[in-house]
């Protein structure tokens, strides 16, 4: 958070409210060791699950507080990430009502929120939920511009803001480039032209880690040509609404991904 301070840039970013499960994904948390210790790759398996509502309430309020865009990512991580695609209408509405109203509560001045999935993940019961939520926008798939997200027959109201741009992860895993130029194969993919700009999307543990570098150096790149990097919630209220299509939301592995992702599909006429 202090880098996008440091460089003047309105960020946005998503909180999870829910448990660390995050040692029952092996080959995940041990990559986040480095980052978060040993205990964080034996949660909800060798030790409890730790509740990361109360810390992600506390970086919400200091993200608010610091002008940035804020937002919700969902609840558990890991529980998100393997059951949000398949899950029942019941369990999407229970887990949104949880995650919503704890971040709400952490914002006296009643302000917006945005809404991520982790690992891009979509439900068709997701589109009422998002509808009902109050929501300012959501950002859960893989896309090429703002849309009006269609997932089987279910229709949201809540525009959807998709992340355009591959991770660092993806970059990496295509053998096109490597950590000391990845980041200059990142931003010539941003050059290609979009009706709303690109989205790129980082997390704490990895780019706030030992590729902070990495992302510093994106952030430079980006600040020094012509445009400007903005947040979601600024995007969002630029748009024309009139003007935003309607698409069904899809499923693709992206180049360099290793799962299947809610993806920007085809349109739908109005």
């Amino acid at each position: 958070m202090r880098l996008f301070s440091d460089y003047q840039v309105r960020a946005s970013f998503f909180f999870p409210f829910g448990r660390d499960l995050s040692g029952r994904e092996p080959m995940q948390s041990w990559r986040a060791r480095r980052q978060l210790g040993l205990a964080a790759t034996c949660y909800g398996t060798l030790l409890p699950a730790a509740d990361l509502a109360a810390e992600s309430a506390r970086l919400l309020r200091v993200a608010h507080s610091n002008g940035h865009d804020v937002g919700v990512f969902g609840g558990s991580p890991v529980t998100w990430r393997r059951r949000m695609a398949t899950a029942d209408a019941a369990w999407v509405k229970s887990e949104i009502d949880r995650a919503r109203h704890a971040a709400a509560d952490m914002l006296e001045d009643g302000c917006a929120l945005g809404f991520a999935t982790p690992a891009w993940q979509s439900n068709p019961a997701l589109m009422d939920e998002l509808s009902t939520g109050g929501f300012l926008y959501s950002s859960m798939t893989r896309g090429r511009m703002p849309y009006r997200p269609m997932q089987l027959g279910q229709q949201s109201t809540v525009i959807e803001i998709p992340t355009t741009l591959p991770t660092i992860d993806e970059a990496l895993r295509q053998n096109l480039t490597g950590m000391h130029d990845v980041h200059e194969y990142i931003y010539a993919e941003s050059q290609h032209v979009r009706p709303a700009g690109h989205v790129f999307a980082l997390s704490a543990e990895r780019e706030g880690g030992d590729r902070f570098e990495v992302l510093e150096k994106l952030l430079i790149m980006w600040k020094g040509q012509e445009g400007s990097v903005r947040a979601l919630a600024d995007v969002i209220r630029e748009l024309d609404r009139d003007t935003v299509p309607r698409h069904r939301i899809g499923w693709q592995i992206p180049p360099g991904g290793l799962i299947h992702q809610a993806t920007q599909s085809i349109e739908v006429p109005r």
